[in-house]
């Protein structure tokens, strides 16, 4: 039975990890395109479309084990809202201290452009995860 259970958890946060790979990716390719198809701006579409759908997996796999463990360590001094608040903020700041630099350093021209619907839809992704989990760290 825990070996069924552990399967299922690897399976979903793989299948997690592959739609935010290739999603975000996809988008920051996207959004990057030079509108002229001038072929030095596709290069830099190009890799900001590969950054982006590589560190996303890594960052999406990663902010999973973050929102269970930050949860899990702060949940007993602060009612569950404010555990999922809080955890929220710890863990999008963190993955924003890293994915800002990433592209600041790789040049990407459209930064917030690429990041925005990460940035949302990285945020409901996080909360709906935590609610989904809190039973486990409610007292």
């Amino acid at each position: 039975m825990q070996s069924s259970t552990n399967r299922r958890e690897v399976f979903k946060k793989t299948v997690i990890t592959l739609i935010a790979m290739f999603g975000y990716g996809g988008w920051a390719y996207y959004s990057n395109l030079p509108a002229n198809g001038e072929s030095e701006m596709l290069d830099i579409a190009f890799r900001a479309g590969i950054i982006q759908g590589g560190y996303s997996a890594i960052l999406t796999l990663t902010s999973i084990i973050l929102l269970e463990a930050v949860l899990k360590n702060i949940n007993h001094r602060l009612t569950i809202n404010f555990s999922i608040t809080a955890t929220l903020i710890i863990v999008g700041a963190a993955q924003y201290a890293i994915i800002i630099p990433v592209h600041l350093a790789n040049s990407t021209p459209n930064i917030l452009i690429t990041l925005l619907p990460g940035f949302i839809i990285g945020t409901l992704f996080n909360f709906a995860y935590l609610l989904s989990i809190k039973n486990k760290y409610v007292q």
